[in-house]
């Protein structure tokens, strides 16, 4: 990891918008964030290292996606505690997503990081959905969730 931020330049970020309104739409909004308000972005995959590197380089506001959404989620604890940890207590707001990706959410953590405000989209899969919810819990207890979950049959 460099030592100082990767600054991405306009072609770059047009490149990535292109890209993303082609493979993933729920996206450009974060995309937008990024190039239009500055907001700092860290993608922090399953077993990532040097998180506190990447942490301290972090620009604010940010927005922070938590990759867990593989074909097998591991979970909060698969994750470094301690630069988690200081993740969650860095954000104003969190989106637990183990469901298709409703781009309302994304939508909304990009808003919070435009009004100048810090963003977490932890993105897993419905078996660690409550771990994820518990661990910020147990971290911020009146942290806002934003809980989006697979749909359940009628009772």
């Amino acid at each position: 990891m460099p030592d100082t931020p990767i600054q991405f330049t306009g072609s770059i970020l047009e490149q990535l918008e292109t890209k993303v309104a082609a493979e993933a739409t729920h996206l450009l909004p974060i995309v937008h964030a990024i190039r239009d308000h500055g907001v700092g972005f860290l993608v922090i995959p399953q077993r990532a290292t040097g998180l506190h590197r990447g942490i301290k380089l972090l620009q604010r506001p940010f927005i922070v996606m938590v990759g867990d959404d593989t074909d097998c989620a591991l979970g909060p604890d698969q994750y470094d505690g301690k630069a988690l940890d200081r993740l969650i207590g860095m954000a104003d707001g969190v989106a637990i997503i183990s469901c298709a990706p409703p781009p309302e959410a994304y939508s909304s953590i990009a808003l919070m990081a435009m009004a100048q405000r810090n963003g977490l989209i932890i993105e897993t899969r419905p078996e660690q959905e409550i771990a994820w919810t518990n661990r910020v819990q147990a971290v911020c207890p009146e942290m806002p969730i934003l809980l989006c979950t697979v749909k359940g049959p009628r009772q």
